[in-house]
């Protein structure tokens, strides 16, 4: 387990994670546009959708996370 010489430290950390995890996905989204050629049941649709949905949770994580970082450098 890591451990954090500070909250800061663990909040820059967690976003570094969320944009190694954003970058996944985005190209596995460019993956998927080569594995399904003629999709007539929108499986392709409804994967790219939860692909997006979820690059959009880590990015609001990530903006939530960067407001904290702001808070805790106004309390210093």
């Amino acid at each position: 387990m890591t451990s954090y010489a500070n909250e800061e430290d663990f909040l820059k950390d967690q976003i570094r994670s969320n944009n190694l995890a954003i970058k996944f996905i985005k190209e596995k989204l460019d993956d998927l546009s080569h594995q399904f050629q003629e999709d007539h049941i929108s499986t392709k649709d409804k994967i790219m959708t939860v692909y997006l949905q979820g690059i959009e949770a880590l990015e609001e994580d990530s903006e939530l996370k960067k407001e904290r970082i702001k808070a805790l450098d106004n309390y210093s």
